[in-house]
Formats: structure tokens, C-alpha cells, sequence
């Protein structure tokens, strides 16, 4: 994935997701998970003037109440997500963390201000695998191996398109579940076939309507 398409996903999150959220009135985010210089370091420091990136120690998440009114902001290892949430639950750090939208803790659905935002664009958010960037910039695999990157790329090694959401805890929002859209939302190309349903429940609350541009059928849940 490109450094381009890198920044544009932050740069979503942080106007989708973020800044509409009150985490920012915080006087100290902390992104104990990513280095200084990535696109998801960057991103925050557009919006507050004090963000504190990974420093090298693996515990750093664990010590984010030792800053000064702190709130996370980070895309933790999805291995560890319901570790993570549910510690800074316990001390009552305010948080948006990305994890994996295949299933939630039900923690985070009984915890009162805690909640989960989908992603819910037919592409997902592309992610690199850890080693990707290594691999990416070796001159010695780049002379050596000139077509790796290329194979390993076709074959969706190195990066991978994943169902993504975000969980929070002690943020303005006043919803349980919400869904999000960072990319244009991709339509079947014959039209007079198709009806495109967006993610959620349907109920008697649901509004049905013709696109005036795609002139298909949309039901859209609140």
C-alpha cells in the first residue's frame, strides 16, 4: 500500500472518527503502539500539539496514566485488543483504538460510555503486515530478488484489505454502535438488478429511497 493511500486512511479516521469524538480536549494523547513519522503519527499531531508516540518500551501502553491527562489514540496489535480495552476500561483511560470488526468483547457493549464504530466500506482498510516494511526497502532483496516484492504483493503477503472498527470509552458520542465509510462505497455495475444494502438492522424505521445519481434502490437503517 502506498505512502499516499496510508496518509488518506488516517487522515479518514482522524475526520470521521476522531475529531468529531472530544478526545482531543485532552491535554496529552498518548499512541503507545506507533513509531514517530508513520501516517498514523502524523495524523494527530495536525489536530493537537502534544502527541506522545512509542518510545521502545513494550509496557508503554500500561503507563499512560503516569502523563498528564492522557487519552490513547492507536491501532494496537488486534491480538491484544480486548486486553488493552478492557485495562484502560479498569482505569478509566479515555481511548479509540482500532481492532478487528469480526467480533467484539461484550464488555465493551454493557460498559456505560464505551461503544464501537464499523467500517464499513466494500474495500476495508488496507493494512501491511509487520515484516512488509522491512522486506519493501531491502536494497539486498531489491538486487538479489527483483520480482519478490512484485509475487509477494500479487499474492497479498505483504498487505492485506481487513474488516476494521474502532472501540472507544469516555468520549462525547452518546451512540452504542455506529458504522463509518472511509472510501467510496463500490455498486454493482448493472443497475436495473441491483439494491445496495448498507451495513445495520432494518426495522420499521428504515428509509427506503432511489439514488438520484446511482438510480438504485437504498435502505438505509438509523
Amino acid at each position: 500500500m502506498s505512502i499516499i493511500q496510508h496518509k488518506r486512511q488516517q487522515k479518514s479516521f482522524f475526520q470521521k472518527v476522531v475529531a468529531p469524538s472530544g478526545i482531543l480536549k485532552h491535554k496529552t494523547i498518548i499512541m503507545p503502539f506507533t513509531k514517530a513519522g508513520t501516517p498514523l503519527h502524523e495524523a494527530p499531531e495536525q489536530y493537537h500539539g502534544n502527541v506522545i508516540a512509542f518510545n521502545g518500551d513494550t509496557e508503554m501502553w500500561q503507563q499512560v496514566n503516569s502523563y498528564d491527562d492522557a487519552a490513547v489514540i492507536d491501532n494496537p496489535p488486534f491480538s491484544l485488543s480486548t486486553k488493552i480495552e478492557q485495562f484502560y476500561i479498569n482505569e478509566k483511560t479515555p481511548f479509540i483504538l482500532f481492532r478487528s470488526a469480526v467480533s467484539y468483547p461484550l464488555f465493551i457493549y454493557r460498559e456505560e460510555q464505551a461503544g464501537v464504530i464499523y467500517e464499513n466500506s466494500r474495500r476495508g482498510v488496507q493494512f501491511d503486515w509487520g515484516f512488509a516494511e522491512h522486506i519493501a526497502n531491502d536494497k539486498y532483496i531489491h538486487s538479489h530478488y527483483p520480482n519478490l516484492i512484485d509475487n509477494l504483493k500479487g499474492k497479498g503477503v505483504l498487505s492485506k484489505s481487513v474488516p476494521v472498527g474502532f472501540s472507544f470509552y469516555l468520549v462525547d458520542y452518546q451512540f452504542k454502535v455506529k458504522t463509518v465509510t472511509f472510501d467510496e462505497l463500490i455498486y454493482p455495475r448493472k443497475k436495473e438488478m441491483s439494491v445496495f444494502l448498507n451495513n445495520g438492522v432494518f426495522d420499521e424505521n428504515t428509509k427506503v429511497f432511489i439514488g438520484a445519481q446511482d438510480k438504485r434502490v437504498h435502505a438505509i437503517s438509523d
